[in-house]
């Protein structure tokens, strides 16, 4: 716009007979443009309205800016815990259930042992009533037997501390991996907690700038009305310039025009004025020659004096000459 403005200002009107704004001023001294022919004040008027809603736009702006700084700040604030990868979690869980696997096997096998502790029980019960029986005298095979039973005894109850150990194990082993678990789900609703907290603010953040989003919605609808008119006013100012080329050129046609006109009509006035009185001599002489043979009464117009016959503008034809040439601009 200011572009084109200074095009309008720069562009000098030519010919007294153009009219401006400042003919009637004193002093008469300003020089006339097509400025002067632009309405200046609404075009301020457009470019204030326009520079309000863009420094409204901005405010806006500023504001969700700010208000998302904050938000940021408070997302940041906010610590999210990192809960151990999830396969290491899933990993412990297949040990732990490997080892209770395990630990069943080793119950198995401690019922077994106790199985054959009460079988060597029953025997040596059995071995101690025949023994009583008889006597109290041993046969060598019961000897024998009873000396077997008695030595497996103590293997099988080693067998059972072992197993026993072995399930103490597995069982510290599990509650490792217990607690380990216990740990992971703890961080994991801590975490989810964390982004529940996260996801809030957000949400905050999300609901006070949707009342300001309908507002700069409206403020960039009104820049663009106002673009437009500013664009249509620039597109006539443009016009208006190329216009007054064109109407420069129209009046110099038009003078020239008007002169061979002028020219045409001296030439048939100077022709008329010649017929005129040569039809005077004629007359003239044929009074003078057949006049006073004539009554007077036969024919009374014969002594009336040709008429003359005037060519004459129609129009004020004098402003058109007193506009300056475009070719002297």
């Amino acid at each position: 716009m200011s572009a084109v403005l200074e095009l309008l200002r720069n562009r000098e009107v030519v010919g007294k007979e153009f009219r401006s704004p400042f003919d009637s001023a004193p002093g008469g001294t300003r020089k006339h443009t097509l400025h002067d022919h632009i309405d200046q004040a609404a075009v301020d008027a457009l470019q204030g309205k326009t520079e309000e809603c863009l420094n409204h736009l901005a405010e806006i702006a500023a504001a969700d800016v700010a208000l998302a700084r904050a938000v940021l700040d408070e997302v940041q604030a906010i610590e999210v815990p990192v809960p151990d990868d999830i396969s290491v979690t899933w990993g412990g869980l297949r040990e732990a259930a490997a080892l209770l696997a395990e630990t069943l096997g080793s119950v198995a096998d401690i019922r077994q042992d106790t199985e054959m502790i009460s079988h060597h029980c029953a025997q040596l019960q059995d071995s101690v009533k025949d023994l009583e029986s008889e006597g109290g005298v041993l046969s060598l095979d019961d000897y024998k037997v009873l000396l077997r039973d008695t030595d497996e005894i103590p293997l099988i109850i080693a067998e059972l501390q072992d197993a026993l150990v072995g399930i103490r194990r597995r069982a510290d082993e599990t509650n490792v991996r217990s607690l380990q678990c216990a740990a992971f789900f703890a961080d994991y609703v801590e975490q989810s907690q964390a982004i529940g907290g996260i996801s809030q603010a957000i949400g905050g953040f999300l609901s006070r700038s949707e009342s300001s989003q309908g507002e700069f919605q409206r403020l960039l609808t009104e820049v663009e009305v106002f673009q437009d008119e500013m664009w249509n006013l620039i597109t006539w100012y443009r016009n208006f310039h190329g216009a007054y080329d064109a109407l420069v050129g129209e009046v110099h046609r038009r003078r020239q025009a008007q002169a061979q006109q002028h020219a045409v009509v001296e030439d048939v006035r100077a022709r008329l004025d010649v017929m005129h009185l040569e039809e005077v001599d004629r007359r003239s002489e044929f009074v003078d020659k057949f006049g006073p043979f004539l009554p007077s009464d036969l024919c009374p117009f014969i002594q009336d004096p040709p008429p003359r016959f005037i060519v004459d503008e129609i129009g004020d034809v004098e402003r058109l000459a007193s506009v300056q040439s475009y070719d002297t601009q």
